[in-house]
């Protein structure tokens, strides 16, 4: 995070730093000095050294005030020089001529004696700074207390120096100027100064959480102003002026340096925090947001931008099997290798759980499906988790600037639909937004605002499709399907608007009715006498995931007075595997209750059959898509006929879906299918209807 203006400061230090080449150059010469009166002096050099003063006081406070647990090694040794300087500093103000006496009589040997420890505790306190390592400071117990050892022996050695300062060897001899001794230390703390700025220019790798131009123009400037203080012959001279004007703003500078890691440092986590995701790195959708705003700010017709929204395809399997550990291992693993196989100028950034989203400015559609594929190129490789080899690829939806959409939330809207649209077209494969996708969703959410209404509306009901058995001919049950019929919209076909449910929630109130009503009509039938066989419902794989499923079941039945036997629930074998963990333990509830359980259009799933042996499962339903071509299509026929053989090797019942023709009951039944439904004997029936059927005498239509 840059500091407010921060690049405007740095020019005018470095335009103050090669201001000083021909200043000093004016400066060398004796005669360029030009005199200043006394108070005049004293007056300016009391309001700069004021200033220095302040400045050290609040290095050395800065660097004491972060908690300890944050604090560091080096900005403590930092801080407790800073104490040093800001006590040298005022002794240094107090001992001029022309303040009052301290101790001693004040002259410009005295407080040269104390200008000069002042700079030679910033030089040792810097060359500390870039020397320590970034190492907490609570792991050394001294440097709770360092500051009091530094005040007492500044103290012990300010006490001398004031008492009597010729002990030491003159530093300034009035009418003839600085002495040999005094010059020479101050080509120290040139030396001192300009080695810091050498050794922080080498360690800067190293030189963490500090702003470090600020810190170099700090030290450079130092190092110019001491050579004024080389060049000045009368104390009260524009060479001397010059020095402490330098020192004022190199003080700056470095205030600005340890304000940036000690002040500006936390604004700058927390900034970080808010903008990225904490197991990746990456931005997060709130710092994707606003980069995709400034780049639509930017974007013209000419040069526009595309959005690739990325989703992992069945990755809440990696979560059940191997545990969320492993799961946030392979995100990881993840982001990196996407953001390896991107272009250095995309932004990528972690939308949520499994999704990441990629912005390509300047980048057309066809662009970005090449940017797609190899992506979906890149995810074929396996990913080495731990002991662990994982596969898992990934689904991609497209859009683009200002084609799809000219703001954030359509843009992502779309970009959602055509993820969407890319996972039901069979997930690996990446989908381009287009307007009949559009009109498509429009369609949706009108559809999800009247279905909101409709269970209230008593615009949803139930129809019932007879199931029979093959050898026998009788009824054996029913199956339960859900209609709508809407006053605005007209008969909604289940296929469009079970997904919407399904998707928004809606599926959970609108699935506890059709369980509680198909119980309900199931006893109404028997309370009328009717031999109707079993009633079949279909669960959602958002029902299903419920952790009161069972519960809910059970006050059904018990409401409605069916017996758990009579019941039989359909879940889809993606259901199952979507949560291995949660379907075991929901299913051995349901079988407590003895509530058979059917897998519904069996074969479209997965290929993995070890859930058959070891879950409690009593049917299996061979999907339509199978059914339609038999006997003609011969890999249906032997699929077909496999399944039937599975079954019963597994003393499962099998029952085929969709039948409508004899020539698929003859081939059937000579495979020994146990039971049919489909248009062959009956459509889905209103009860009514359905009471007159089983009244009439099915087995004899079926016959």
């Amino acid at each position: 995070m840059q500091l407010p203006r921060q690049g405007s400061h740095r020019l005018a230090g470095m335009l103050l730093l090669v201001a000083s080449i021909p200043l000093l150059v004016w400066q060398a010469a004796p005669g360029n000095q030009v005199a200043i009166s006394s108070p005049t002096f004293l007056a300016v050099h009391s309001m700069m050294e004021v200033f220095a003063i302040v400045v050290a006081a609040l290095v050395f406070f800065t660097g004491h005030g972060a908690q300890e647990s944050v604090r560091s090694i080096r900005s403590m040794a930092l801080g407790c020089a800073f104490l040093a300087v800001a006590l040298f500093d005022t002794l240094h103000f107090l001992s001029y001529l022309g303040m009052p006496d301290l101790l001693s009589p004040n002259t410009p040997h005295k407080a040269i004696l104390f200008w000069l420890c002042g700079r030679y505790a910033a030089g040792i306190g810097l060359l500390a700074y870039v020397l320590l390592p970034e190492t907490p400071a609570m792991r050394f117990l001294v440097s709770r207390f360092g500051w009091a050892g530094v005040l007492l022996l500044v103290l012990a050695l300010s006490y001398g120096l004031l008492v009597s300062p010729q002990v030491v060897p003159a530093m300034y001899v009035t009418g003839q100027g600085l002495t040999p001794l005094k010059i020479t230390l101050e080509w120290g703390v040139f030396s001192l100064y300009l080695g810091v700025a050498v050794l922080l220019v080498l360690r800067r790798a190293r030189i963490t959480h500090c702003d470090f131009e600020s810190l170099m123009l700090a030290l450079l400037l130092m190092a110019a102003g001491e050579l004024f203080f080389i060049l000045y012959v009368n104390v009260s001279s524009t060479a001397n002026l010059l020095g402490h004007t330098y020192k004022v703003f190199s003080y700056y500078f470095l205030y600005r340096a340890i304000y940036a890691e000690a002040v500006s440092r936390p604004f700058r986590q927390m900034r970080h925090m808010l903008s990225h995701d904490d197991l990746t790195g990456l931005p997060n959708r709130t710092a994707f947001n606003d980069k995709l705003n400034l780049a639509m700010a930017r974007g013209r017709h000419d040069t526009p931008c595309a959005v690739l929204l990325l989703d992992l395809d069945h990755f809440q399997n990696v979560n059940d099997t191997l545990g969320h550990e492993h799961g946030d291992l392979l995100l990881v693993a993840v982001a990196q290798r996407i953001r390896a196989r991107l272009p250095k100028a995309a932004f990528m950034a972690r939308f949520s759980g499994d999704e990441f989203v990629i912005l390509l400015e300047n980048a057309s559609a066809e662009r970005a499906k090449e940017v797609g594929q190899d992506l979906l190129q890149a995810m074929a490789r396996e990913f080495d988790i731990g002991n662990d080899r994982l596969e898992i690829r990934a689904s991609i939806g497209i859009v683009t600037y200002p084609t799809d959409g000219e703001s954030v939330s359509i843009l992502m809207r779309y970009a959602d639909l055509a993820l969407h649209r890319a996972k039901s077209s069979g997930r690996n494969c990446l989908i381009v937004f287009s307007r009949d996708l559009s009109d498509e969703l429009q369609r949706r959410v009108l559809l999800e605002a009247r279905l909101k209404h409709a269970l209230a509306r008593g615009e949803l009901a139930l129809h019932y499709q007879p199931k029979l058995e093959i050898r026998s001919g009788r009824l054996v049950g029913w199956e339960a399907l859900l209609r709508w019929q809407s006053p605005e919209l007209g008969a909604v076909s289940p296929e469009e608007f079970i997904p919407i449910a399904e998707q928004s929630g809606l599926i959970l109130p609108i699935g506890d009715w059709v369980l509680r009503e198909a119980c309900r009509q199931m006893r109404a039938w028997q309370d009328m006498g009717l031999t109707a066989g079993s009633m079949a419902v279909n669960l959602s794989t958002r029902q299903f995931r419920q952790k009161d499923l069972a519960e809910e079941i059970s006050i059904a039945l018990r409401d409605t007075g069916l017996a758990p036997s009579d019941l039989e629930l359909e879940i889809t074998e993606s259901s199952i595997m979507d949560s291995l963990a949660s379907a075991a333990a929901v299913l051995a509830e349901l079988e407590r209750l003895g509530i058979r359980i059917a897998v519904d259009d069996f074969g479209t799933g997965y290929s993995s059959l070890s859930y058959l042996k070891t879950f409690s499962i009593h049917c299996l339903k061979i999907d339509r898509s199978f059914i339609n071509d038999i006997p003609g299509d011969e890999n249906d026929t032997a699929i077909v006929r496999t399944i039937i053989a599975l079954a019963s090797s597994l003393g499962l019942t099998v029952v085929a879906e969709g039948v409508e023709t004899e020539a698929q009951l003859a081939y059937l039944r000579a495979n020994h299918c146990d039971q049919v439904q489909g248009y062959l004997f009956s459509r889905p029936l209103p009860p009514d209807e359905c009471v007159s059927l089983m009244r009439g005498g099915l087995r004899r239509a079926a016959a």
